[in-house]
């Protein structure tokens, strides 16, 4: 396989290469950073249409997303049984390693704090191979950033909350992602903390915008 990656990098052959990673990830870190690259792709085409998201229930919303990855060949699924119906769920296709997602529409912090408790008190195993996750938050209304930093800064404010809590900035979608990590106390230390990527999704347009 890993001549295969060779020769498709050699030929600049990059979107082969990229859809070899989706299809046959080599490490648990592939597997995570290839979603991400390409959820932040689709996340774009969902903004794209903002207009006709507006209104879009938190279902439609995770129906649409899951479409989306599943046209690129993720084995993604949306209300999952994973000790509850979790919103997404993205599993590699030899079942070595999975992601799941909580997504809520941004009604506040009080509200958008149950979804965390849902991802990591219900849903996630934290195991190796199992230890990142997704939190999606659906803004229907003007000043996206601003409200979605108001989120980061609740989290941060209860700590408490959480054993050994960090939070740190995602370079990639500056000023609407960020990563938290944690303990999970169903696992305790000794394995990886468990890494979630909060994710703002701008599903907002002005009424009178072309």
């Amino acid at each position: 396989m890993s001549s295969l990656r060779d020769h498709l990098q050699a030929c600049g052959q990059d979107e082969l290469l990229a859809q070899l990673r989706r299809l046959a990830p080599v490490s648990y870190e592939e597997f995570v950073s290839t979603l991400y690259e390409d959820l932040d792709q689709l996340i774009g085409l969902v903004e794209a249409d903002a207009k006709d998201f507006q209104d879009a229930s938190e279902d439609e919303l995770n129906r649409e997303l899951v479409r989306l990855l599943n046209a690129r060949f993720y084995a993604a699924s949306h209300d999952h049984d994973e000790g509850g119906h979790v919103d997404v769920r993205v599993r590699s296709r030899d079942g070595r390693f999975s992601w799941l997602a909580e997504a809520k529409l941004d009604n506040g912090p009080a509200y958008l704090s149950k979804g965390v408790d849902q991802l990591t008190e219900r849903y996630v195993r934290g195991t190796p191979g199992h230890h990142c996750g997704g939190f999606l938050v659906y803004v229907q209304k003007a000043r996206c950033a601003e409200r979605f930093a108001t989120w980061r800064q609740h989290l941060a404010a209860n700590a408490s909350s959480f054993e050994d809590l960090t939070v740190e900035d995602c370079k990639s979608r500056q000023g609407l992602a960020f990563y938290s990590e944690f303990v999970l106390p169903r696992l305790g230390t000794g394995v990886p903390k468990y890494r979630i990527r909060h994710i703002a999704v701008t599903a907002f347009r002005e009424a009178n915008a072309p």
